[in-house]
């Protein structure tokens, strides 16, 4: 296998969104009251506006001030609640956000349970947050519509602020901002089905392979191989959902039988594929 060819503006995001495209719905828009609760979301996410007042959003443990308009991500959909500081002060926008939870999306668990960014803090975002707050208030025909996919929109660029400008210390997203690493998950992301091994990774990255394994592991948190096993199973899951074969999916994602996927799927699952699926059956397609 050769190494793909490397460019010096590597796109991080993309490889993984053809996988998992966000698919948001508008979930409540309006004041809230003194304390609103949001249920857990095991199968999708929260994304919040504030669009003004203050309070605090309540999170197991936490208890985050809301001092001035801000967006609120909760990447796994942790059960929450807002509380006002004056009845009715906090103006909310909610959406829900499907983005390949079910299947293991492995930049939702990259990220932390909940960020809060002050718009104030990310003047790229302000102009598309306008756009919601417009479009959802006018009447127009195919409002929810285009509400929903703005949403998805922002989602798209609040996860570039993240790379960007402050990414998590370890992990996936970690590993994404680092400008050597990106370009290997970039290939894995592409051509999971690939023979790769540690000689090839190190070279898409341009390093050797202890030094390739050293920092992978420093970054990311865990070795490549193991990496590469969870994107393929996450790939696996999402297919199987979708109606996929045994026989369709095990060669798609790497493996040369599906005995060896089946192998490897229960040694990471604690179940066969068959019986995670038929868990899973109000999600499958």
């Amino acid at each position: 296998m050769e190494p793909s060819s490397t460019q010096p503006h590597v796109d991080r995001l993309t490889p993984l969104l053809a996988h998992f495209s966000p698919k948001a719905a508008l979930h409540f828009h309006g004041k809230s009251c003194d304390q609103s609760s949001f249920c857990p979301k095991g199968d999708q996410s929260y994304l919040h506006l504030v669009e003004s007042g203050s309070g605090s959003i309540l999170l197991d443990q936490q208890e985050i001030a809301i001092v001035e308009p801000c967006l609120i991500y909760l990447p796994r959909g942790d059960a929450h609640s807002f509380k006002s500081l004056a009845p009715d002060s906090l103006q909310l926008y909610c959406a829900t956000i499907d983005a390949g939870q079910v299947a293991g999306n492995p930049i939702l668990t990259a990220l932390p349970a909940i960020k809060v960014i002050p718009l104030s803090a990310c003047s790229s975002l302000r102009e598309l947050i306008q756009m919601i707050w417009r479009e959802n208030t006018a009447m127009y025909c195919g409002r929810e519509a285009a509400v929903n996919r703005l949403t998805e929109y922002l989602l798209i660029l609040l996860l570039r602020h993240i790379l960007s400008d402050n990414p998590p210390q370890s992990g996936l997203m970690a590993g994404l901002a680092d400008r050597k690493l990106a370009l290997v998950f970039n290939a894995l992301h592409k051509q999971p089905q690939l023979d790769w091994d540690l000689e090839q990774m190190a070279q898409e990255a341009g390093m050797s392979r202890a030094r390739f394994a050293e920092h992978f592991r420093k970054v990311v948190g865990c070795t490549p191989n193991d990496y590469l096993t969870q994107w393929r199973l996450t790939l696996a899951r999402k297919q199987l959902l979708a109606g996929e074969s045994l026989k369709q999916v095990a060669p798609a994602v790497g493996y040369q039988s599906v005995a060896a996927f089946h192998r490897v799927f229960r040694s990471r699952f604690g179940q066969t594929p068959k019986e995670w699926l038929h868990g899973m059956s109000p999600h499958a397609a």
